[in-house]
């Protein structure tokens, strides 16, 4: 009897540590955004913002102002105009102020992306 309880314990563990995993791992999603730098985030992610987003994530040291300090690219999303951090943003490379269609896996504890796939869009959003 004792031996039979202790199995069944084990098992509602086991089950709640994978469903609690399966809870916490990040989902796939597809976003329609746009490529900024963090310090200009929303502010400079439309359309004829490409060069200044380009000077922020080099950082003002070539021009004089080494308090500028280089900026990572972000995804500014474009139904809410939310800022997420991206994990791989050499992904994002050469699409600097560009509307992009992004497969992403999303970890909103940290508000993170990590980009499976992307491409210059004009599509709507999904």
């Amino acid at each position: 009897m004792a031996r039979s309880r202790m199995l069944v314990a084990i098992l509602m563990l086991a089950f709640t540590g994978v469903a609690v995993s399966l809870r916490a791992a990040p989902k796939a999603e597809i976003w329609i955004a746009r490529v900024s730098d963090q310090a200009c985030a929303a502010q400079h992610s439309g359309p004829g913002h490409a060069d200044c987003i380009r000077k922020c994530t080099r950082g003002g040291a070539a021009i004089g102002h080494a308090e500028w300090k280089p900026q990572p690219l972000v995804l500014v999303k474009e139904h809410d105009q939310s800022v997420w951090t991206v994990d791989n943003p050499s992904s994002l490379s050469g699409l600097e102020g560009q509307r992009v269609r992004a497969e992403v896996k999303v970890d909103p504890a940290r508000k993170g992306v990590y980009i499976n796939r992307v491409r210059k869009t004009s599509e709507r959003n999904p």
